[in-house]
């Protein structure tokens, strides 16, 4: 049962986002040197803020749908791979560290035999929302390694320069470091093209690695995936 997550709202994002783009274009200066308007200059700037928030979310959304996926196929926590465990039970991790004192080491020992329990798993589908509020390519990594997926093509993605000059540029302007002018005055439409299409592709890489570790049923120790095999997953052989 593979996963195939929809890109039609993302696809929806970044073409608002080249309409954008579009509309910069049309208002540039044609001079030479050109001599933009201090609008288009503004324009340009927020542009990195549209740019970013069509990224943060496109990962947002692409992290959820995995994650619903996984906890749609009903895997019980001894079955789940140990590198997909930090995830899968962050809530008890969680109360592990809110516990007093005088109980620790009861949930300590309730937390292990959770662990080895037939108990049906609770993921929480939005649990790296917060991260991904600041989408570098390090925290793509991060949130990566966290779901038990290779960071290594993301971290040597080509593309990384551009996604964190974005991430970069949006926090900038976004937090009032920068006025979107001073941004926009650096780089034409053309500098901001490379920008879009590098994250179409960083988006895209990163929704291909998660479905092919999904394919893989690489969240699972080889218990889980042999009864899910037989049961809710036919076509795994």
């Amino acid at each position: 049962m593979p996963l195939k997550i929809s890109r039609v709202l993302i696809d929806d994002r970044l073409r608002e986002v080249r309409a954008l783009l579009s509309f910069i274009k049309v208002y540039e200066s044609k001079e030479t040197p050109p001599k933009d308007a201090e609008e288009v200059k503004i324009i340009r700037g927020m542009f990195y803020v549209h740019l970013y928030g069509a990224l943060e979310q496109s990962l947002n959304d692409a992290v959820t749908s995995f994650l619903q996926a996984v906890a749609d196929l009903g895997p019980k926590n001894r079955e789940l791979a140990l590198h997909f465990l930090p995830t899968a039970m962050n809530s008890q991790f969680k109360s592990l560290s809110d516990e007093r004192t005088d109980k620790k080491w009861k949930r300590r020992v309730d937390f292990v035999n959770s662990i080895q329990s037939d108990e049906a798993c609770r993921i929480e589908n939005s649990v790296f929302a917060i991260h991904l509020q600041s989408s570098s390519t390090e925290t793509l990594a991060q949130v990566a390694s966290y779901l038990g997926v290779s960071s290594s093509p993301l971290l040597l993605n080509p593309d990384r320069h551009y996604i964190d000059e974005v991430v970069a540029k949006r926090h900038q302007v976004a937090h009032g470091r920068a006025n979107p002018s001073t941004i926009g005055a650096r780089g034409r439409a053309a500098e901001l093209e490379l920008r879009l299409d590098a994250v179409g592709r960083t988006v895209d890489l990163f929704i291909g690695l998660l479905e092919n570790h999904f394919q893989l049923y690489a969240f699972l120790n080889p218990d889980g995936y042999a009864r899910l095999a037989m049961t809710n997953l036919p076509d795994a052989a």
